[in-house]
């Protein structure tokens, strides 16, 4: 047993699966993948640094890809991991390191917090057991109020309502942030895994919504991702001037690790496909 998934022998049990391994590249090029919602659909079409940056660091080739999905949960995308299968070739082209940017639309749909944590816990682990180092973005400093003022008015009243009886305030950002500081607690995590802190380049509301985001709030402009890019090219440097966190032991081919898929885990949009926002409702 280990991080409250189920270790089993029979590969065919129903209601399973198994992770799989991803290439691993054989080359000196450092290879950084940019994955997650429409933030990283976006990332596609920013004019990054990250690997010049890096290159000039530590005199080695560097690449950096992106690929995002619009409007998905934590769960939906680390159901992506099987079910969409540019998702997969993508991933197989071998990577070092994995900035994630998924959560945003966690809280912004409110999904529970438990399916939350489940699903970065087991996206974690499906990286770890491919030795591609996590790199968590905490959620963002967004303004989810005014997302949630373009939404209908049934969804609009909804959210109301379910605020009065879960007791979880409209702007429920930082109840997300305690969830994820709770899984890299418990799980043991600290050294595995590196979260970017909202705090670190989003902590001035009223005006990162004026330089760092686009006219809706919830979209980072050029700026904003070149800052936000700052953070991950410091967070690569620093890992690679210190040995890497060990896979832990029972994230092996050993041991094979077969994840729970029941219904309450699944989500339609598990198979949505990469798409520029083009919906106000989708992030």
């Amino acid at each position: 047993m280990y991080a409250g998934i189920t270790v089993f022998n029979n590969r065919y049990l129903s209601g399973t699966r198994f992770f799989y391994h991803i290439n691993q590249h054989s080359s000196d090029t450092l290879r950084v993948a940019y994955i997650g919602d429409s933030w990283a659909a976006f990332h596609q079409n920013h004019p990054c640094n990250i690997a010049k940056t890096i290159e000039d660091s530590i005199h080695r080739p560097v690449i950096v890809e992106s690929y995002g999905i619009c409007g998905i949960t934590s769960k939906a995308f680390y159901q992506s991991f099987f079910d969409n299968q540019d998702l997969k070739s993508f991933l197989n082209k071998g990577y070092d390191y994995c900035f994630i940017s998924v959560g945003i639309n966690d809280t912004y749909k409110r999904t529970s917090i438990s399916d939350y944590k489940k699903g970065i816990d087991y996206t974690i682990l499906f990286l770890l057991y491919n030795n591609i180092q996590p790199i968590i973005l905490e959620i963002p400093d967004y303004n989810i109020l005014k997302a949630y003022n373009i939404q209908a008015f049934p969804r609009r009243c909804f959210r109301n309502t379910m605020s009065i009886i879960t007791g979880i305030p409209l702007d429920c950002k930082q109840q997300y942030r305690n969830a994820l500081d709770d899984l890299i607690r418990e799980k043991d995590y600290n050294g595995k895994v590196s979260i970017i802190r909202y705090k670190s380049w989003n902590n001035n509301y009223k005006n990162d919504l004026k330089t760092l985001y686009r006219s809706d709030g919830m979209h980072l402009n050029h700026y904003g991702y070149d800052v936000l890019d700052k953070e991950i090219i410091k967070v690569i440097l620093e890992r690679l001037s210190t040995r890497r966190g060990d896979i832990p032991e029972e994230v092996t081919e050993k041991n094979a690790i077969l994840i729970d898929t029941d219904e309450h885990f699944i989500d339609k949009q598990a198979n949505a496909i990469p798409a520029l926002y083009n919906h106000p409702e989708e992030l």
